[in-house]
């Protein structure tokens, strides 16, 4: 069974001894290797289709893990656990506006749960920012290549101060690319922030042809680059 190392970087980032439940598991892999590597002892599989999560008993019947039925869960988001159920909640492969959906659904259960990786496929700076304003810690951020992708890992605790105010706007470039990435494999984030460089530098060049006054899109985005520059500056 080959896995991509996006699926390795989730499950290290799981804490060793600490019960997990991966939320839209589908084929269950991040689940699997806590039980083959020995870093959970008890793992919740929950799906909203019912025939994804056979496709997780699949892979733990290939791989010979006697696991309980009631760890595997058909349901939608966080319904089918319990209130702190499990020290830790992964959410990954889906959009940041649907792991914002689930979370907002039961905020108050969200809350209960003392840990949470998140691995959004897009809109990664609306989950910061929401993660943010309602009372969450982002403790460290991981990339992990995927093909040609680089997947951002987010991990998250409670801190205890519900409703704050944003330091800057939800679309504010700062939320997308934040500071806390430089902790991140350095040659990732350079080729994470590359792209989005070129795609500002194309954007500048089109403003400048236009016939209409673009100056303060122009100062924006030029600021932007200036920023994203300082993140992979040596």
């Amino acid at each position: 069974m080959r896995l991509s190392k996006r699926i390795y970087a989730i499950a290290d980032a799981v804490k060793a001894g600490d019960s997990a439940a991966d939320i839209g598991t589908d084929h269950g892999y991040v689940p699997m290797l806590l039980i083959k590597n020995g870093i959970s002892p008890r793992v919740i599989m929950s799906d909203i289709s019912g025939m994804s999560l056979a496709k997780a008993r699949e892979t733990f019947d290939i791989c010979g893990f006697d696991i309980d039925d009631d760890c595997f869960r058909v349901g939608d988001g966080l319904e089918t656990i319990a209130p702190g159920e499990t020290d830790c909640v992964i959410i990954a492969g889906l959009g940041g506006m649907t792991i914002i959906e689930i979370l907002s659904s039961d905020i108050e259960k969200s809350r209960s749960f003392p840990r949470m990786i998140f691995q959004p496929r897009k809109h990664s700076g609306n989950l910061r920012h929401f993660l943010w304003v309602n009372g969450w810690g982002i403790t460290d951020e991981i990339l992990a290549p995927e093909g040609k992708f680089v997947c951002e890992i987010i991990i998250a605790v409670p801190s205890g101060c519900a409703d704050r105010t944003s330091p800057y706007p939800e679309n504010d470039i700062r939320w997308k690319y934040p500071e806390t990435l430089k902790s991140a494999d350095s040659e990732l984030l350079k080729k994470r922030v590359g792209w989005k460089l070129s795609s500002i530098d194309e954007e500048i060049e089109n403003l400048n042809a236009s016939s209409s006054d673009k100056s303060k899109e122009i100062a924006r985005l030029t600021a932007d680059a200036v920023y994203l520059r300082s993140l992979i500056a040596e």
